[in-house]
């Protein structure tokens, strides 16, 4: 017999597995992974843009931290 519930898995931060039947408005986070500075020249030159590796870096390290900073939710302050 097909199982007619639809069954959401998760692992929490102690990487203990559950299983939900509701699905998960927030989906966990994944780590921030960053461009290597040869990935970010790379790019770069795809882009017809020819700099060295090490600017490509900084670029890149920049941009990214920028995004990051874009896409994490402020911290709210737990002090009153």
């Amino acid at each position: 017999m097909a199982n007619d519930r639809n069954d959401f898995a998760l692992e929490d931060s102690n990487g203990r597995k559950h299983i939900t039947t509701e699905p998960l408005l927030h989906p966990p986070q994944r780590t921030w992974v960053g461009l290597t500075d040869e990935e970010a020249q790379e790019t770069f030159a795809r882009h017809n843009c020819t700099i060295s590796a090490d600017l490509a870096g900084i670029l890149a390290r920049a941009i990214g931290a920028k995004l990051k900073k874009k896409n994490t939710l402020p911290q709210t302050s737990t002090n009153s």
